[in-house]
């Protein structure tokens, strides 16, 4: 059988590239928007094109005036969708994202619904289900097939094996079914600057996969369930990934097939963005809309972000009459905060269109036309200050940190970010401040009382904050914060519980993460066994067993939501002991 999903997997996991001049880090648990539409131009013709040449700092050209992509075959388009909306959600429950992807060729990766699962260890493919009545496939991948991991330097490199379950019932006229393993290796081998057809793309990561399959067909001649052996196929062959930071599209720029010998390409392809359109509105002073916010900027944020940075995708200023847009943006689901010119606007506060002061509760804006006009925004403000407190403090970033039971420290500072300061009690926002360049912010002029203090990156969620008071002329310093791959660190907090990175026993999935209502744990036994399934707040508090005792082998569930037991949105580890191992997970209610 042809290689299975590795012709279409990594253009799909659009893994993104973080901006640096030294070699790029490839971030794996980036997709693009949802409802964002790619194109893939296809050259299926042998030896088309060139085997890239390896190392540092180097030039690939790709372009049709140098030979490359002379024999287009096709172009095809495909699309991220939420997996709960495709017609097998029911066969990949955990999937936190899909597409629907048509290729060239008449095999299972053609015309099939692929899910996928991006966690905090990295991007994984879980199987699929081709719908082409030659092949009404299911495709299912045990355990599913590591893609990437959370951040790849370069020269990193990674194992994987994997065995897959393929059931056809329509392959020609008879029921088949396929037992594959393969063995990959990915290796951050290369970058330098890519030219294609469609442009010129520096700071480019190239990834170089070998991988050798071998699959076991069966037969069920007599369509009574009996399978037989049929035959035993092998095969091998080299892929060359292209990634780099592209904002709006896809981070995936090129593709290519090697064969057995890493000789000759055997096809590839190249990535356009499609269905662009955009986003326009209105910010006024108050819900009256008598005045418009004629001095400040739109900020544009792609709904469920990367984990890793503050990820703004675009800035609009306002004009005259308040008026912002945003043009060339892709179909997709995006958030928008509004910054007033504190100059102007003194006591303004960074306002989300829903007019909301922090982003979790910011409403969706979703395009799916040429235009969407009409989105107002009424900007929040707060009392003008009369008190005499100051706070400090700065915003770090530290890729290291993932699931840390202690911020360490981070020597890079992040600029632009909203620091927020509620009231305490209560939950109004009392003021807003931009860190500096320096990822430092001074607030003063604080008036006394009790306040928390929040860091506001869209889809970034916190482990804990500072809550403190203040009266006469406090001045609160070390106010820090780290920014790892996955949620904002209070610097000098301590987080009771971590989830465990490789889990021991990986017993366990939860769906949907993040989650707004409830989340479902699906606990997986492989065998009869005590357990005690608990969840546990960032501090290390338990607020409930879900669990405990003798369980037999099997598949059991559980809904968990902290808002119904009285507590607040936020992240929660859910802790599973079976017999002398130890699972953790994290889950984030929204």
């Amino acid at each position: 059988m042809k290689k299975l999903f590795t012709l279409t997997a990594l253009a799909l996991s659009t893994l993104v590239l973080a901006q640096t001049p030294t070699p790029p880090v490839i971030e794996g648990t980036y997709y693009p928007v949802r409802n964002t539409s790619i194109k893939q131009v296809w050259d299926t013709t042998f030896n088309s094109m060139t085997v890239p040449v390896m190392g540092q700092n180097v030039t690939w050209d790709y372009r049709i005036t140098s030979g490359q992509f002379t024999n287009i075959v096709d172009t095809f388009s495909f699309k991220f969708i939420d997996p709960a909306a495709t017609p097998y959600f029911n066969y990949f429950p955990t999937a936190t994202h899909a597409t629907y992807v048509r290729t060239p060729f008449k095999n299972p990766s053609d015309s099939t619904y692929s899910y996928w699962q991006v966690n905090y260890n990295g991007l994984f493919n879980q199987g699929g289900f081709c719908t082409k009545k030659a092949f009404d496939s299911t495709i299912i991948n045990t355990p599913q097939e590591f893609f990437s991991p959370s951040l790849i330097n370069y020269l990193d490199s990674y194992t994987d094996t994997v065995r897959t379950v393929v059931m056809a019932k329509k392959f020609g006229n008879q029921k088949v079914k396929i037992k594959e393993r393969k063995i990959k290796t990915l290796t951050y081998t290369s970058w330098g600057t890519l030219k294609l057809p469609n442009g010129t793309y520096n700071n480019v990561a190239c990834v170089k996969e070998s991988h050798n399959t071998a699959d076991s067909v069966f037969v069920d001649w007599l369509s009574n369930g009996n399978y037989s052996f049929f035959t035993f196929v092998t095969n091998s062959s080299f892929v060359y990934h292209f990634f780099r930071n592209n904002t709006f599209g896809s981070a995936y720029l090129m593709y290519l097939s090697a064969n057995s010998t890493n000789t000759g390409i055997a096809y590839g392809w190249y990535t356009l963005p499609v269905d662009f359109g955009s986003i326009s509105g209105t910010v006024y002073t108050s819900t009256t809309e008598a005045t418009p916010v004629t001095s400040g900027e739109a900020y544009l944020y792609r709904e469920n972000s990367n984990f890793v940075r503050q990820d703004i995708l675009a800035k609009a200023k306002l004009d005259a009459s308040g008026n912002y847009k945003f043009d060339s943006i892709p179909y997709g689901e995006y958030r928008i905060a509004i910054r007033p010119t504190p100059t102007v606007y003194p006591n303004a506060l960074i306002t989300y269109y829903g007019d909301t002061t922090n982003w979790i509760d910011a409403s969706t804006i979703i395009t799916t036309t040429l235009t969407s006009p009409g989105h107002k925004i009424h900007v929040k403000f707060h009392q003008a200050p009369s008190g005499t407190n100051n706070l400090h403090g700065q915003i770090s970033l530290n890729l290291g940190i993932q699931r840390s039971a202690y911020a360490t420290v981070a020597s890079n500072p992040i600029p632009g970010v909203g620091i927020v300061v509620k009231r305490n009690p209560g939950s109004s926002s009392a003021r807003t401040i931009i860190t500096d360049s320096n990822g430092e912010y001074d607030l003063g002029a604080l008036e006394n009382g009790g306040y928390v203090l929040f860091v506001d990156i869209p889809g970034m969620h916190m482990t804990g904050t500072y809550s403190f008071n203040v009266s006469g002329t406090s001045s609160v310093t070390g106010l820090d914060y780290t920014v790892g791959t996955d949620s904002i660190h209070p610097f000098s907090s301590v987080i009771g519980v971590k989830e465990i990175k490789n889990s021991q026993g990986g017993f366990m999935t939860a769906y949907p993460n993040p989650y707004t209502l409830n989340s479902t744990i699906v606990l997986n036994l492989p065998q009869s066994d005590d357990i005690k399934l608990e969840v546990y707040n960032v501090l290390g508090a338990k607020v409930q067993t879900l669990d405990s005792g003798a369980k037999q082998a099997g598949t059991y569930t559980y809904s968990f939501s902290a808002k119904k037991l009285n507590y607040s949105a936020g992240i929660y580890f859910v802790k599973l002991s079976v017999g002398n191992k130890t699972d953790v997970i994290k889950i984030v209610e929204q």
